[in-house]
């Protein structure tokens, strides 16, 4: 029932506003079938919160022009002289020594802050062979990794295949899922409110996703929306297993404090999903319960 009760905070507002925009009248009762059909009762509960997605329109985000310096493309010129392992080596033992045991604490204050570190940001603009170095953490977060294309591609081309798939296109999807991937943590911990930070996120993620061009209103049967969700959930929950499962060989091989050091420069990504979850006023306990945690 908590997990029913945390699905049923979604704003209704946007889906009354999807509607009104896009001419399109859809009933819920069609995703109720879909959930329904498949799913034990946490997919389904999963399933209900991100179906909501089928209601948001946006408008399309125009591309930004990144104009760098002859001096920025200069300071970044020597990223690829250090080779990888002994840039992570490095790094390990600067981060180590900035930020001592213990790492796990109220929100994950010293991860937050080893995440903005001028040691870390730098490791991140070294490994992400950045021509303008990262300022923030979220600046690296915003980017779309290398692996992405490779992983959703496939997801548009079977579900919409009326869509010439862009870059833009994977972007979106990957951002809306990483953001989803920490509301379904906190729907694993029966966190019954959703973190302002993760709600601002969420909707702005929302409004850049091109989804009139995913669903155009006369053109998309409802099946093929549904079958695009269920692909978008699967991807969200296969996902966090994955995280789960490399957070937990981490910290067996290297121990609680050195392995989540070693979590964040090997798996920066993850870092980000956790340290979004993990923002809301949840103890330490929580992190370790989660990592615990049975599908």
């Amino acid at each position: 029932m908590a997990l029913v009760a945390y699905v049923s905070t979604v704003p209704v507002e946007f889906g009354d506003w999807y509607r009104r925009e896009s001419n399109v009248s859809q009933d819920m009762s069609e995703y109720t079938i879909m959930i329904q059909a498949n799913y034990v009762f946490k997919r389904i509960a999963i399933l209900l919160f991100l179906s909501a997605f089928l209601f948001f329109g946006c408008t399309d985000k125009s591309d930004d022009t990144l104009i760098v310096s002859s001096e920025e493309a200069k300071s970044v010129s020597t990223l690829d002289t250090v080779p990888v392992a002994n840039l992570e080596e490095r790094t390990f033992s600067k981060l180590r020594a900035a930020f001592p045991p213990p790492l796990l604490d109220e929100n994950l204050k010293t991860l937050q802050t080893l995440a903005s570190s001028d040691i870390y940001l730098e490791f991140l603009s070294r490994i992400s062979k950045q021509v303008k170095p990262f300022q923030t953490f979220d600046e690296f977060l915003d980017t779309t990794p290398p692996d992405a294309e490779k992983k959703i591609h496939p997801i548009f081309k079977q579900r919409l295949p009326h869509l010439i798939i862009n870059d833009q296109d994977i972007a979106s999807f990957y951002e809306l899922a990483t953001i989803e991937q920490s509301m379904v943590i906190l729907i694993h911990l029966r966190v019954h409110s959703r973190p302002p930070h993760l709600i601002e996120a969420e909707t702005r993620a929302r409004k850049n996703a091109p989804f009139f061009r995913w669903f155009p209103p006369k053109e998309i049967e409802p099946h093929i929306r549904q079958a695009f969700w269920k692909a978008f959930v699967t991807f969200v929950v296969d996902a966090n297993e994955i995280a789960r499962k490399k957070i937990q060989d981490t910290l067996h091989e290297h121990g609680q404090d050195d392995g989540l050091i070693w979590l964040a420069i090997q798996e920066p990504r993850i870092l980000g999903v956790i340290l979004n979850a993990f923002m809301a006023p949840l103890p330490p306990a929580d992190f370790l319960r989660w990592i615990a945690l049975e599908n």
